[in-house]
């Protein structure tokens, strides 16, 4: 799984939950802005409920806590790091489906894919990371 997609790969991600590592960086990058800790601390991996749990539901339950907190997304904009699979088929699909979670057009969704160029652990195709950035605003205040 990446972005909420489906990807074939002969190779899968490692993880407490789906290891979904593009939607665990949104869902950091949202919470991180509206200084609401961090996934671990949502969802720790000690806990039995969060094993095999899909990585849509956390970023859902993130954005909600966002929400609560009254802010609302403008937009994300987000870089996977992957030798292998090749994304660029499925930008498209990656983009939408990351708007649908997020309840905003896929015009506010923005999603790059780069190599390691074979250098590092994610070019030796040991690792796969991801990075996000938010705009959140604040739409009224809880205090």
């Amino acid at each position: 799984m990446l972005g909420g997609v489906q990807i074939p790969h002969d190779q899968g991600l490692v993880g407490h939950s789906d290891a979904d590592v593009l939607l665990h960086a949104v869902t950091d990058a949202l919470l991180g802005a509206a200084a609401l800790g961090d996934i671990g601390e949502l969802f720790p991996d000690t806990d039995p409920a969060n094993k095999d749990r899909d990585s849509a539901d956390m970023l859902c339950l993130a954005l909600a806590k966002v929400t609560e907190a009254g802010f609302r997304l403008v937009n994300v904009d987000s870089i996977v790091f992957a030798e292998r699979p090749k994304l660029s088929a499925y930008k498209t699909a990656i983009r939408e489906r990351m708007a649908e979670l997020l309840g905003i057009s896929v015009d506010r969704v923005g999603f790059k894919a780069k190599t390691g160029e074979r250098v590092g652990p994610v070019g030796r195709q040991e690792a796969m990371m991801a990075e996000a950035v938010v705009l959140i605003e604040k739409i009224r205040d809880e205090g």
